[in-house]
């Protein structure tokens, strides 16, 4: 379809509006969030396809309508009757994410008024000939349209260049062009019922009835176009088109909004208004009886408006025939369960148990073996239990959701790796009782559920990716991947009890050789030992699956570089531990050069771009891990150091090894 065919008219529909108050009603939100849809190649509820749409435009899953987008912002006005936009006590509405949907789906004369599109940087705004306010601000759609032919223009012009050689202001614009035309289509998906085409009703050939529904007269549509010239000289396909393309609700096939499963199992892919409408038009579709009467379920909901009860008991309608008739193809079985994932957000409030638990751990240090140490002891052991209880909980509820093993993007080895320290925290306090554990299950499980968070709101797409199912039913990867990344958290643990020792040692808390500095050394060596089994047999399983599905064992591929990295480093450590060559300090120095080796591999393949493990890649990764080698590299520096002063001791060459 040419670009031009992107701009959707807005039309003013000549009924009369709903009410937003219709769209805020609690059973009609709950109604639709459970509307069971297919996005990425599974099936989900609207709920999670409406808070990644939000997510991706301003970075949170809820809008107040205020200028400023905020709370603390002035309400909207309606564009219909000149009123603010108020709840009861003249408070402003804070609309959730399918509220949102529904009030740009059928009120998108408010829509357009939204400060919906987060803009961190004013040189790009003023790039476009807008007016610019602050240097990270929200604009609404009508604030943008009058640059609209310009920032279509720079956004074909800086699509020519690659990513990595844009400046910031060109990756800005060329984000904002794409929001801004995903909202277009959004507020546009009724068009194609609300005002099929715009105003040419009247060229309308004889034989479409009038008014135009689609539901009863689409093949009488694509049969008029065969007969009347190149469609796109037609003066009402033209209108036609573009109220049309809104339909499909993403230029992106996948992300096309399709909600009719087909009776057929056989047919794996659901129908879409949009794709229904211009595959029957271009004779790629020849839509059955049973297509047409989805289409007409659909327009009845518009329809229906502005009568609130009628509006009620067709979405009722809709939304049980879809849920009977995914139920009816064996799918869709785990949408209520996706629902309350979301809704539970267990890696969210986990975070911040993780935060109580930790303050606990510091109360235990105010007053060793007193009775306020065991009243924050059990404290932390209540708030860091439930914190892990809880991630591993989301993390379960994720397996069972996709029906397949825990691991598929970068992500989730952020949501793994996190409930793995802080398990193995746990169950190292369980054993020991020293309170090294529970500072481990603080500082990793909180540390990767704020990553995870930050990750996910940055990516701003669907966390719950589907696996072919060649990769879902294969038994390698399904045991490779997570004994690696347990792997990863076992080393990790190791590192942290270094940093820890470290950092206890500059502020003389401990010295070589007492009890608590043997005790460090022996868990962290505890640690790389296990480290070294599961990375070992991660890396082994493999290869049996490269040589499984890719034909050989090993390619010297970056990831797999990485797995060897740790699984040598750890066997350095081990090695010059059992031959004396380390004792205390230099074990610790080894495992953080093991945790930068374990970031490197976790993290940092994945930004090379290259390799047949490149999966994750993400803009402003390499700081972060540059932040934390430098990190490690003043521990290292003053470990080394502190090596050095002790090897001159009298003493030190029976105590401690550089």
């Amino acid at each position: 379809m040419a670009s031009s065919l992107l701009v959707i008219a807005s039309v003013a529909p000549a009924k009369e509006l709903p009410s937003l108050d219709l769209f805020m009603d609690p059973e009609l939100t709950k109604l639709f969030e459970s509307l069971p849809v297919q996005e990425g190649g599974r099936i989900k509820p609207l709920l999670k396809m409406a808070n990644v749409r939000l997510q991706s435009m301003r970075a949170l899953q809820s809008i107040w309508l205020t200028d400023s987008g905020e709370a603390d912002g002035k309400p909207l006005v309606d564009p219909a009757t000149q009123k603010p936009l108020v709840k009861e006590g003249g408070k402003p509405i804070k609309l959730t994410s399918v509220q949102w949907f529904l009030m740009s789906w059928f009120r998108p004369d408010i829509g357009r008024t939204v400060p919906l599109f987060k803009v961190d940087n004013s040189s790009a705004i003023a790039e476009l000939g807008l007016d610019t306010r602050a240097k990270r601000s929200q604009y609404t759609f009508q604030e943008i349209e009058p640059a609209r032919e310009l920032l279509m223009q720079k956004m074909t012009e800086y699509r020519q260049i690659p990513a990595k050689e844009q400046t910031p202001e060109q990756r800005i614009i060329v984000e904002l062009a794409a929001k801004y035309l995903d909202y277009d289509m959004i507020m546009g998906h009724f068009d194609f019922i609300r005002s099929p085409v715009g105003e040419n009703a009247d060229k309308l050939p004889a034989d479409i009835p009038q008014p135009l529904r689609l539901s009863k007269s689409l093949p009488a549509v694509a049969k008029a176009l065969t007969s009347g010239g190149p469609p796109m000289q037609v003066p009402w396909f033209r209108d036609f088109a573009q109220s049309a393309l809104g339909a499909m609700m993403s230029g992106n096939p996948e992300g096309q909004l399709r909600i009719f499963p087909d009776s057929d199992k056989a047919v794996e892919i659901w129908h879409g208004p949009g794709e229904m409408i211009f595959g029957t038009v271009n004779g790629s579709v020849n839509p059955s009886e049973e297509q047409l009467q989805w289409l007409g379920l659909y327009e009845d909901l518009y329809l229906a408006l502005p009568d609130a009860a009628k509006f009620k008991a067709a979405a009722q309608t809709l939304v049980t025939k879809v849920q009977a008739a995914a139920q009816a193809r064996g799918e869709g079985q785990f949408v209520k369960l996706e629902i309350h994932s979301i809704k539970a957000d267990y890696f969210f409030y986990a975070q911040w148990l993780f935060l109580v638990g930790l303050i606990g751990v510091g109360f235990t240090w105010v007053s060793p073996g007193s009775k306020m140490d065991k009243v924050a002891r059990g404290f932390a052991w209540l708030f860091l239990g439930a914190a892990t209880l809880m991630t591993v909980t989301g993390v379960i509820l994720r397996c069972i959701i996709m029906q397949r093993p825990p691991i598929a993007t970068l992500y989730e080895t952020i949501l793994f790796i996190g409930a793995s320290c802080a398990l193995f925290g746990l169950i190292s306090e369980w054993i020991s009782k020293r309170g090294l554990g529970l500072l481990i299950s603080g500082l990793a499980g909180g540390g990767c559920m704020f990553l995870a968070i930050q990750f996910d709101t940055a990516d701003a797409t669907d966390n719950l990716q589907q696996l072919q199912a060649v990769l879902i039913t294969n038994f390698w990867l399904s045991t490779h991947v997570p004994i690696i990344n347990l792997g990863y958290a076992a080393c990790m643990v190791a590192t942290l009890i270094s940093c820890k020792y470290f950092i206890q040692r500059i502020f003389r808390q401990v010295s070589t050789g007492d009890d608590e500095a043997r005790f460090m050394t022996r868990t962290a060596y505890g640690f790389v030992c296990f480290g070294l089994l599961l990375s070992l047999v991660g890396t082994v399983l493999g290869g049996i699956w490269a040589n499984y599905s890719w034909g050989r064992f090993w390619g010297w591929d970056p990831k797999e570089n990485g797995a060897l990295m740790i699984v040598l480093m750890c066997l350095v450590i081990l090695h010059a531990r059992l031959g004396g060559y380390i004792r205390e300090i230099g074990l610790h120095c080894c495992n953080l050069i093991l945790g930068c080796i374990v970031i490197f591999s976790w993290f940092g393949v994945n930004q090379l771009g290259v390799g047949l493990h490149a999966y994750g890649f993400t803009d402003g990764t390499w700081p972060k891990i540059y932040a934390f080698w430098g990190s490690q590299l003043l521990l290292l520096a003053y470990g080394l150091g502190l090596a050095f002063m002790e090897s001159k001791k009298p003493s030190a060459s029976k105590t401690v090894g550089a």
